[in-house]
């Protein structure tokens, strides 16, 4: 999980999100998708203790695995937009 080059996420966003992301790349100097990571990081581990809180609590998390789970989503055709996909 720590690894540079992981797993990509796609995704879409409303235009003023992209339009405030954007700018921030530009002010930052950094990629767009540089921010965006960024931005996941950060929600990801702001809610790290609450899903291993949940692990704990419910074993089955545990068990069924985090990747099980993401290549389901991928194959489903109602996930929408969002795309899991493996390097």
């Amino acid at each position: 999980m720590g690894d540079s080059m992981g797993t990509h996420v796609q995704t879409e966003v409303n235009g003023e999100t992209h339009d405030i992301l954007k700018m921030l790349a530009i002010l930052r100097g950094k990629s767009l998708k540089e921010i965006a990571r960024e931005a996941l990081e950060e929600y990801a581990k702001k809610h790290k203790k609450e899903v291993e809180k949940l692990i704990q609590k419910d074993p089955i998390w545990d068990t069924i695995g985090v990747l099980e789970l993401e290549e389901d989503a991928s194959e489903r055709e109602d996930w929408g937009t969002v795309e899991w996909q493996s390097e």
